[in-house]
Formats: structure tokens, sequence, C-alpha cells
């Protein structure tokens, strides 16, 4: 079960600019033969700012992502992670904010109370995000 190489969950990015999040690896606690938990990392990185911040996803948060994935191509707004129990990320379309970019925060309401927002200049690849996320479900299948 124990799998070492990470894996894009997400990837906006512009080329110059982005924040990801990336498995890092599934934890089991339960004897299963399933994940109980993923350990992540969202990393945002620009020419001006960077960092990372852990977390942990369950098979709740990954059915979400997939509602937020919906949500944003749909041109909407959205957010993942609202629980309080992990850093929030938000995402604003282009059409909806007055930079003309896909805005892309980061909240790390956990811990150091940071708030980064990211923006992008290049609309993203929404279909290219629900391939990941099949990815990551198939490789790290959660118990529910």
């Amino acid at each position: 079960m124990p799998d070492s190489s990470l894996v894009e969950l997400m990837s906006l990015t512009d080329g110059e600019q982005g924040v990801s999040v990336r498995i890092v690896e599934g934890m089991s606690f339960s004897g299963t033969g399933r994940y109980d938990t993923l350990r992540a990392e969202i990393v945002v990185g620009t020419g001006f700012v960077s960092g990372r911040v852990e977390l942990y996803l369950n098979a709740y948060d990954l059915d979400r992502w997939a509602e937020v994935l919906e949500a944003a191509a749909a041109g909407g707004k959205a957010t993942w992670l609202e629980s309080g129990r992990s850093p929030r990320i938000m995402i604003v379309p282009m059409e909806e904010n007055a930079s003309g970019c896909t805005e892309v925060s980061v909240h790390d309401v956990t811990s150091s109370q940071v708030f980064v927002t990211v923006p992008l200049i290049n609309q993203p690849d929404w279909e290219a995000h629900r391939q990941m996320l099949t990815v990551v479900r198939s490789r790290f299948q959660l118990e529910r």
C-alpha cells in the first residue's frame, strides 16, 4: 500500500506563479486495506512570496473538490476546505474580479492566519484537474 511518489491533485499556474496541492502519502489506521486520510501540502510559488502548508484530506474533501471543480468550470466562485480544520482555498474566475486574472487565494486559518492571493493570467484547464482527481482517487482509495 505505501506509495512514496508525490501526486498532484491541483496545479493552478500560469507558468510564472501558482498554487498546487500535492498528495505526499496515504495513511491507513483502520487495517481495512484502504487509506483513512491523505497527507498533502498546499504549495504557493510566486516571484514575490512562496510557502508551503501541510493538510490532511479525506474522502469527503475529495468529493467536495469535485464539486468545486464543477462550480469553477461553470465560471463561478468556489471555496474548498471550508471546515476550519485546514487551510482554505478560494478561486475567483477572471470574469468576477477587476484584475482580469483568475485569482487563487490560500488562507492558513489553522496556524499562521496568513492570506495570500495569486493572480493567474491563464484560464485554468478544469478538465485536466478532473483527470488529476481521478488519478488521486484510483491511486489512494479512501475509506468512507
